[in-house]
């Protein structure tokens, strides 16, 4: 499974326009100045200034080193960084999963395969972007911080969560509430262990390595989160009109799924986004021009998506639920990293999204909450492995349903 993944992201990032992608420009624009004048990009000189420079430090050296041995474009290394970290997610969550219930081996491949199959995780594996790399930093110090509550800490794997966690949230803003979720279950665990360190390590390194950004942030533009655009004045429960909280194209948007029907509408902006592609950035033409219409088969596509989307979605939010209740029940920490990460992350996304509103539906991409995606689909998968009966034909019927959800979506999913 995982090689055909590798195939699969590999080929979509050597056949994707990567000036389609997300803030193409303003990204490779940040790796230019990062990787050859050794200095952070001014707001007059990328618009994605405000992010922090993990990626772009990386994927300029990477391109320098490719145009100077004439191996392609300068953003070729940045898009094959992209698609192996949208890899080394899908092998993270597996191992996630086998951590928090090593003898479910249905559930390790279930959580895999729903990984995999995100369309959100593979479109954003193509682009000249970070957001795959920050989610593969975050899950893995996730990981080690789920195996070291389930077993013990040591002063080594302490500092190696605190780094992932440091270095994920030096790569994108949104690991953030995933590094604070984190505390909160190491500090809980420290309550009943009557042992800090863990937490002292763990929080000491990721500040340690965050400092630099956020005190530079703070001397710079005045805010340590600061953004690329003045918060509207006026109270912030003002900032959006009911529509953005009700839905009223929530029905419309699964026939129709793409711009700009359900513009700055929460829930159908956020589910086309996710499960399909709201902004057409992906194996399409560009949006039309007002008036003009689509290919019927690009609409189409995209409407298919959204009903394939509808159970993996429940079983989602059914799982994270039911991780929090599980968690709470046994007293697990480690299991309570998943639904308390998820949470935070949602928390923080509609919180910037009500203060930082935009009239192009910018500010709530389908991407920003990649960061949910390992607990989102663990969960799912926990939810399978539970009501699934026990015989072996079962586990059977479980893995054609996988092999149906997949072949479903290969058209879409393939460039």
């Amino acid at each position: 499974m995982l090689f055909a993944e590798a195939v699969l992201l590999v080929w979509n990032a050597w056949h994707y326009d990567w000036l389609r992608g997300y803030d193409a420009f303003a990204n490779a624009r940040y790796a230019e100045i990062v990787s050859t004048e050794y200095r952070l990009p001014s707001e007059a000189e990328s618009g994605v200034w405000h992010t922090p420079p993990l990626w772009f430090a990386l994927a300029g050296a990477l391109g320098r080193a490719t145009t100077t041995i004439g191996w392609g474009h300068a953003q070729r290394p940045g898009q094959l960084l992209a698609a192996a970290a949208g890899l080394a997610t899908c092998a993270l969550v597996f191992f996630l999963a086998r951590t928090l219930w090593p003898e479910r081996r249905v559930l390790h491949l279930v959580a895999l395969v729903l990984t995999a199959a995100s369309p959100a995780l593979v479109r954003a594996s193509a682009m000249y972007h970070p957001e795959t790399l920050a989610v593969a930093l975050a899950t893995g110090g996730v990981l080690v911080a789920a195996r070291a509550l389930r077993t013990r800490w040591t002063p080594g794997s302490a500092a190696a969560a605190g780094a992932l966690l440091g270095l994920a949230s030096l790569t994108r803003a949104w690991a953030l509430p995933v590094l604070v979720a984190v505390v909160v279950a190491v500090g809980l665990d420290a309550l009943g262990r009557r042992s800090w360190t863990p937490v002292a390590v763990v929080s000491g390194v990721a500040v340690l390595l965050l400092a630099p950004w956020l005190v530079n942030e703070q001397v710079a533009h005045g805010s340590a989160l600061a953004f690329n655009r003045p918060p509207p004045a006026g109270s912030v429960f003002e900032r959006r009109p009911a529509s953005f909280y009700v839905g009223l194209h929530t029905l419309r948007a699964i026939e129709h799924p793409i711009t700009p029907l359900a513009r700055n509408e929460l829930v159908p902006h956020l589910y086309a986004d996710w499960w399909g592609d709201w902004a057409l950035t992906w194996d399409s033409p560009p949006p039309p021009a007002p008036g003009a219409l689509l290919p019927s088969a690009v609409v189409s596509e995209r409407a298919r998506q959204m009903l394939v989307g509808v159970v993996p979605s429940l079983l989602a939010l059914a799982g994270l639920l039911a991780l929090g209740l599980l968690a709470k029940a046994r007293r697990s920490t480690a299991l309570a990293i998943l639904p308390l990460s998820a949470a935070f992350v949602v928390a923080a996304y509609v919180v910037f999204a009500v203060r930082y509103p935009s009239t192009d539906g910018d500010t709530i991409k389908g991407t920003y909450l990649l960061m949910t995606l390992p607990a989102a689909m663990v969960g799912a998968a926990f939810v399978v492995d539970v009501l699934r009966p026990r015989r072996g034909a079962w586990a059977t019927a479980t893995a054609a349903a996988l092999a149906v959800l997949v072949a479903v979506q290969l058209p879409f999913l393939v460039l």
